[in-house]
C-alpha cells in the first residue's frame, strides 16, 4: 500500500499536479472489484471476467470532501494515478471516495482541501452545477472566514466575494458565459492552491501515536502549525510547542518515587532534563545511557533556542519538530521494549 501511494503521487507530480499529490499524501488508495473487498497488495481476487469497479481513495475530512468536489477531469487524473500506483493495466475514468470515520487532518493539507472545496462550490453555483446558493451560502461564509484567518500570507488568497450572493451579482454583471466564470474562479484561486500544494513539508511522515495523549496531541499540533507557518514568530511558537512535547514526555514516564535524579536535586514538574535523565538511567542503564541522554538534551536545547530566537527560520523549525518527534520515539522504544 505504501509503495502504491508513493508511485501514485510521483505519477501526479510528474504531471505537475502537486495539488492532487498533496491531497493523496494523507489518504489510502485501493482497487475494488465488483464482488471483492479492496486489495491491499494491488492483486485481483475472484472472477477475472468481472470488470474492475473503481479506483478507490480512502480519505479523512476535509480531504474526502475536496476529492468529491473535484471536476471530472481531475477525478480521472487521480484514477489514472491509482492505476499507475498499482502498475495495473486497468483504466478508470473516475474515483470512488470513502471517508475514514472520525478522522480529520489539519495544517497545510486541510487548508488546500478547503481551498478546493471553496473554489469548486463557487464554480458549481455559477455554472449550473445543481447547487443552489441558499443551500450552501452559510457553509461558504464559514469557510471563507477560516481561510482568511488560517492561510499564511505567502499563499496570496485574495477572494473579494464575502458570500455567494456577492459572487452572484458579480458574475451577473461581468460574465455571461459559464466558461468565463469558471476561468475567473480558477485564476482567483490559482496562486493560493499552488502555494499550499508546493509548500515544503516536514521531511518524514508523522509517526504512530504513542498512547501518551498530551505528547501525541502537542506533537501533532506542532506539525500542523509548521505547515502553515510563514514568519519568525510562527516558528518561535513551534519551538514552544516542541518544548511542551518534551516536558509532557518526561511527565509521562517519570515517577519520583522510583526514578532518582542524577544530581540528587528534586525535579520540578517542568524540569524535563532531570526527569528524563533519571528515567533513562533507571530503565536503560549501561554505556548507551550517555548517548540516549545526549539525544533528549539536544532536542530540548534546540526547542529552547528556537523559542527565543527572533531570527527563527523554517529550516530550524523543521529540525526542531523532527528532533522532538525522534526523542518521543526513542523514549517510547525504551518504555515498550517488546
Amino acid at each position: 500500500m505504501t509503495d502504491a501511494i508513493d508511485f501514485a503521487r510521483k505519477f501526479l507530480e510528474s504531471l505537475h499536479r502537486f495539488d492532487l499529490s498533496t491531497l493523496l499524501s494523507v489518504c489510502s488508495i485501493a482497487i475494488w472489484r465488483v464482488e471483492d473487498e479492496w486489495t491491499s497488495d494491488g492483486k485481483w481476487y475472484g472472477d477475472d471476467d468481472l470488470p474492475p469497479d473503481a479506483a478507490v481513495v480512502v480519505a479523512p475530512a476535509p480531504v474526502d470532501a475536496a476529492l468529491k468536489a473535484l471536476p471530472p477531469a481531475d477525478r480521472k487524473r487521480v484514477a489514472e494515478a491509482i492505476s499507475a500506483g498499482y502498475q495495473s493495466n486497468s483504466t478508470f475514468d473516475d474515483i470512488r471516495v470513502e471517508t475514514i470515520r472520525n478522522a480529520t487532518v489539519e495544517g497545510g493539507v486541510a487548508m488546500l482541501a478547503e481551498l478546493i472545496i471553496h473554489r469548486d462550490m463557487m464554480i458549481a453555483v455559477a455554472t449550473g452545477g445543481g447547487v443552489r446558493i441558499q443551500d450552501v451560502n452559510d457553509y461558504y461564509i464559514a469557510r471563507e472566514a477560516r481561510l482568511r484567518e488560517a492561510l499564511p500570507v505567502d499563499a496570496k488568497y485574495e477572494n473579494p466575494h464575502d458570500d455567494l450572493w456577492a459572487w452572484y451579482h458579480y458574475w451577473s454583471e461581468h460574465f455571461g458565459r459559464w466558461a468565463e466564470r469558471r476561468h475567473y474562479i480558477n485564476q482567483l484561486f490559482g496562486p493560493a492552491v499552488t502555494a499550499m500544494a508546493k509548500r515544503s513539508t516536514l521531511p518524514s511522515p508523522q509517526r504512530d501515536a504513542t498512547g501518551w495523549e498530551r505528547v501525541d496531541r502537542t506533537l501533532s499540533k506542532a506539525r500542523s502549525q509548521f505547515e502553515l507557518a510563514s514568519a519568525e514568530e510562527d516558528y518561535q511558537a513551534i519551538g514552544l510547542l516542541c518544548r511542551e512535547v518534551i516536558i509532557s514526555l518526561a511527565q509521562a514516564v517519570f515517577d519520583p518515587g522510583i526514578h532518582k535524579t542524577i544530581d540528587g536535586v528534586e525535579a520540578s514538574k517542568t524540569d524535563a532534563n532531570r526527569m528524563l535523565e533519571a528515567y533513562i538511567a533507571h530503565v536503560f542503564p549501561g554505556e548507551s545511557y550517555k548517548e540516549v541522554r545526549a539525544h533528549h538534551r539536544a532536542s530540548l536545547a534546540l526547542a529552547l533556542n528556537l523559542q527565543h530566537r527572533r531570527t527563527a527560520t523554517r529550516q530550524l523549525a523543521a529540525l526542531c519538530v523532527e528532533a522532538s518527534a525522534s526523542t518521543v520515539a526513542v523514549v517510547s522504544i525504551i518504555a515498550r521494549p517488546d
